[in-house]
């Protein structure tokens, strides 16, 4: 249960209008929390899900602030999160093209903390639906530039703490 007292694998909470623009609130935030929570409980037992949109999109720009926790904190768990929860909301997004963005985050910052990003599918894999498995083993198997984070319009910004992709 979280704070407020809500099962932390309802993805009902994200309907929530405090994750009105997510992506772009400061990092890190107690959001971060809710949505961790509901991801390492997916984790822990995983079942098919019916998400709703508004819940993949927030799913998968968690994936991509993941992204930026990960190079922060120089640790890969932030990436298998984060690609479980891309993974969980690609079939469930109006356009599944929105999880290029997330996905160029994660296997930018899989690069820079030196951890392999087919490796990183791989460990998770178990955790994903087939078509959310898919999607991800297609964005690996994209040629190298297509698959930077130039090529999606996004730049590194800051170090350290400080470090966000944007």
């Amino acid at each position: 249960m979280t704070q407020r007292g809500r099962d932390a694998t309802s993805w009902s909470r994200f309907q929530d209008r405090r994750f009105n623009g997510y992506l772009g609130v400061r990092l890190p935030h107690e959001l971060d929390g809710e949505v961790d929570a509901f991801v390492i409980a997916y984790m822990s037992r995983p079942e098919p899900l019916d998400l709703g949109r508004r819940a993949a999109g927030v799913l998968s720009a968690y994936g991509q602030r993941m992204a930026s926790v990960a190079v922060r904190t120089r640790a890969p768990e932030p990436l298998r999160r984060g690609l479980v929860a891309v993974g969980l909301a690609q079939a469930h997004l109006e356009d599944p093209r929105n999880n290029l963005y997330g996905l160029a985050a994660l296997h930018d910052s899989a690069s820079l903390i030196g951890t392999p990003f087919s490796g990183l599918i791989t460990q998770v894999s178990r955790h994903l639906p087939p078509s959310g498995l898919a999607a991800l083993r297609d964005f690996d198997g994209c040629q190298d530039r297509d698959k930077t984070i130039e090529a999606m319009g996004i730049r590194r910004i800051g170090e350290g703490e400080t470090f966000l992709y944007r």
